[in-house]
């Protein structure tokens, strides 16, 4: 089921996603797959930019929504095929990504992969984690 992103900044969004470069123009929009566009909107993005004066520059802000029409339908279509058995439960790591069938799986990647990129209290969370093998 195809989503639009709406872009709610005044100015135009670029990032690259899974090998897509995808640009929004101001008020405008970009369809995808509802998977696709809640991991886009749930991926961080480059960092925002500094300006001389030390406050964040606008035109970096990731400032996106899927339109709520279509993510009410997708939802109802997701729903309707949860009921069924067939659906398998995915872990996606919000740094790359990746997708993991197991919770174990995407903290141990992590771990592995991400873990000079976090900050010292999740690090130290995620390090104490006994659940991890």
């Amino acid at each position: 089921m195809n989503v639009k992103v709406h872009n709610l900044n005044v100015h135009p969004y670029s990032e690259e996603f899974k090998g897509i470069d995808i640009n929004i123009e101001p008020g405008g929009y970009y369809e995808m797959d509802y998977y696709e566009a809640k991991m886009f909107l749930g991926k961080m993005g480059t960092p925002p930019k500094k300006l001389a004066n030390g406050l964040f520059d606008p035109k970096s802000f990731k400032k996106l929504k899927i339109d709520e029409e279509d993510e009410l339908r997708a939802k109802n279509e997701l729903y309707a095929l949860e009921s069924s058995d067939s659906v398998e439960k995915v872990f996606v790591c919000q740094g790359c990504t990746k997708e993991f069938r197991t919770k174990n799986g995407l903290l141990k990647h992590i771990k592995d992969k991400h873990q000079a990129q976090m900050e010292k209290d999740a690090r130290d969370e995620l390090l104490d984690n006994e659940d991890l093998d």
